[in-house]
């Protein structure tokens, strides 16, 4: 795995060493674009994914989407933009990720320039009779911190002893795209938003940040206008990395007003050595099609215990909200407000604003920009500048 220094420089100056260097990759989680569903005509997540609730390996119709509608100038969305064709059991995708951030905390030094890999996934899906099938993804793991470094909240071991990482694979039986379905392995639950970008508070302070899928046994109902998703869920047992939480997911969608709202419903219990989970939230999208823009929304509310503190508990918020813009085929521009209200009893809380600028300009490249500020309670603001760079096959 290849690791880059951090550097302290000026923003804008170091933006022309991030661009050199930014193809040198590594492994980071592959999420969907929940922006897309109601906006694009898509209502249910699986029209475009393999997965029932979205994410991951697309199909020939998310394919031809990206060829066709999503990208600004167009292009050839099948695999090796179509110079190679697969048998029909067979779904391949490749997934390649750098990036540039620059984030500024108020130290005195500076602010922390890096250029460091993301993203190197190789995903293969095989199909097999009566409506089952088998999908795994095989990358590297990639961080900016020395890779021999602890990470005491992934796994508890050095990255160096763990490059080579199999976030997802699972066994899945489904007949047919709508109706029930049963999938087995390692994957996130269904649950929230499904934002790509693991550090928002919907997903880094609810179980779903990098590295956190667990081992699940999840089921369910897919409809056109309706959707059910319940999951048993365990630690990683093999190699001990993520989360490690066990418990119980719920989610159940509805989408209605001619597919341009869906409300959905959602809990979870979790329980780790020495904390139990409780949460319940919703989530809302809408889409305004006159003025090409989706609005989108999740508030949970959690409830610890901590039971090795005689069974002390605390209650959480933690949401988030904004909408997309949709100016100009292949390019989407989102804000979203976030605040983690850490105990509702006290004066402490995170509050934070995200923009997100994502471009489309040929099938199968993307460039992101994400500008983020955080405000801790009582604190300094900390800034983000953040670039990637995308190429999937």
């Amino acid at each position: 795995m290849l690791s880059f220094p951090l550097l302290r420089t000026s923003r804008w100056a170091s933006l022309l060493i991030a661009v050199a260097a930014l193809f040198w990759l590594g492994e980071r989680p592959a999420h969907a674009y929940p922006q897309w569903q109601l906006s694009t005509g898509a209502v249910r997540c699986n029209q475009c994914h393999y997965a029932p609730a979205g994410g991951g390996l697309i199909n020939s119709y998310g394919r031809d989407a990206v060829g066709d509608e999503l990208s600004s100038f167009g292009g050839n969305g099948a695999f090796l933009h179509g110079a190679v064709s697969l048998p029909t059991w067979l779904a391949l995708g490749v997934d390649l990720r750098g990036a540039f951030v620059d984030q500024d905390v108020q130290d005195p030094g500076g602010p922390t320039v890096a250029v460091f890999p993301m993203q190197a996934d190789v995903t293969a899906r095989v199909a097999l009779p009566a409506g089952l099938s088998v999908e795994g993804v095989l990358g590297l793991r990639g961080q900016v911190r020395d890779p021999n470094e602890l990470v005491p909240y992934q796994n508890f071991q050095p990255v160096s002893t763990s490059e080579l990482i199999s976030r997802e694979h699972y066994v899945m039986w489904e007949p047919e795209a709508v109706g029930p379905y049963l999938r087995v392995g390692r994957f996130y639950a269904p649950y929230g938003l499904r934002m790509a970008e693991h550090i928002l508070y919907i997903n880094r302070d609810l179980g779903f940040d990098e590295l956190e899928e667990t081992y699940n046994v999840s089921g369910g109902f897919v409809y056109p206008n309706a959707e059910l998703h319940l999951t048993a869920f365990a630690p990683d047992f093999i190699r001990h990395i993520g989360s490690d939480e066990k418990g119980f997911a719920a989610y159940m969608e509805s989408r209605f007003h001619e597919d341009t709202i869906a409300l959905a419903g959602q809990m979870r219990l979790a329980s780790s050595p020495g904390v139990t989970k409780l949460m319940g939230g919703v989530v809302a999208k809408g889409y305004l099609e006159g003025l090409h823009t989706l609005l989108l929304g999740e508030v949970d509310l959690v409830d610890e215990i901590f039971t090795e503190l005689g069974d002390i508990s605390r209650v959480q918020i933690v949401g988030a909200a904004g909408f997309t813009l949709f100016p100009l085929k292949g390019v989407m521009i989102t804000a979203l407000g976030e605040r983690n209200q850490v105990d509702v009893q006290v004066n402490d809380a995170y509050t934070a604003g995200t923009l997100l600028v994502n471009w489309f300009p040929y099938a199968h490249f993307e460039l992101q920009l994400m500008e983020r500020v955080q405000v801790p309670s009582g604190g300094t603001p900390a800034n983000t500048l953040f670039l990637q760079i995308h190429y999937f096959m």
